[in-house]
């Protein structure tokens, strides 16, 4: 492949998101080709539009017209297809979460480096303009110092039968959801920023998995100390916040989009010394964002892509998150 060829892509799995989203977004971007789907079913691998279609994941990587594969997977299946892929030589974009937990996230990218080949968590929102922006503001200290973080992504749409109910399959509305307000703050502050929870709480449906988790916790980096919390809900009324305060302002993100902008205009907020101004967006679609990023990666032609710190430090609050729900009361 060259500079100026087309990243050929590998869809594994054709699920809802593909089906509904991210195959179309693939489709649009500029430097991107769904040159691959694979499913067990090979007609739901064939309605993605890809140039050739699959019955079988292992074909698929295994194809040497394949650049990079994206997984869409039920969450207990992304490790397994990760290694697999990147053992085959492909890049790997994955879905969040992830993986489950911290130490198979370490372990992920340290066989990504091993093969020398890219591995990211798409986390599609951090590709919107409006995130960036935020990242821009809180590093030039628009707010100050952070010392209060407030995320929520809530819904109540979740059906039976649905993977997300399903422990086996990684389901549970953290790591669903929950898995955005983490990154939103994450993906804001230093490398070396430490965080703590310090309170956590769930309601299980049936006892199998989480419909609701609420968590607090503390952070403490270079330029940022003070605390945050964070809901998660397949039971709640829909709603998506971030607030950020710092000690000279605060930036938030209006409406019930803060993770899930797509196709439409948007707007943030910030307070900046007394001052408060809107900022507004465009319409974009931050899949599209997200696969052109990521094969310009590929082919060593810039585009951005979140470090695998952030992915690692993510999954290490997930994990204390669970270990403090899970202690008896």
């Amino acid at each position: 492949m060259t500079d100026n060829t087309m990243v050929n892509w590998g869809f594994i799995g054709a699920g809802g998101l593909a089906t509904g989203t991210t195959a179309k977004s693939l489709h649009n971007s500029k430097n991107g080709k769904l040159y691959a789907a694979a499913a067990r079913d090979a007609n739901r691998a064939r309605s993605l539009s890809p140039e050739v279609a699959y019955d079988s994941y292992e074909k698929l990587i295994q194809d040497p017209n394949v650049d990079a594969v994206y997984i869409s997977l039920n969450n207990d299946a992304h490790l397994p297809w990760i290694l697999k892929s990147l053992d085959a030589g492909k890049h790997v974009l994955c879905e969040k979460p992830m993986v489950m937990n911290a130490g198979d996230t370490v372990t992920a990218y340290a066989h990504a480096q091993e093969k020398g080949l890219l591995l990211v968590e798409a986390v599609w929102s951090l590709w919107h303009p409006r995130s960036q922006r935020v990242k821009e503001l809180v590093a030039g200290g628009a707010i100050g110092s952070p010392t209060n973080y407030l995320g929520t992504f809530t819904f109540d749409e979740v059906t039976q039968g649905n993977y997300r109910l399903d422990p086996a399959m990684g389901g549970g509305a953290l790591y669903d959801v929950g898995i955005y307000p983490l990154h939103g703050l994450v993906a804001l502050l230093a490398e070396e920023t430490e965080y703590r929870v310090t309170q956590a709480s769930e309601e299980k449906h049936s006892e199998r998995v989480d419909l609701t988790t609420k968590a607090q916790f503390s952070f403490e980096g270079t330029n940022a100390k003070g605390t945050g919390a964070i809901i998660a809900s397949f039971a709640m009324h829909s709603s998506q916040r971030l607030v950020l305060k710092g000690t000279h302002g605060e930036i938030s993100l209006p409406g019930d989009q803060a993770f899930t902008s797509h196709n439409q205009a948007s707007e943030l907020t910030i307070t900046s010394n007394g001052v408060t101004t809107t900022e507004s967006f465009a319409a974009v679609d931050p899949y599209q964002l997200m696969f052109e990023n990521v094969s310009d990666a590929t082919r060593g032609n810039g585009g951005w892509l979140p470090s695998p710190w952030q992915s690692i430090q993510v999954a290490k609050i997930v994990d204390q998150v669970f270990t403090l729900v899970q202690q008896p009361a």
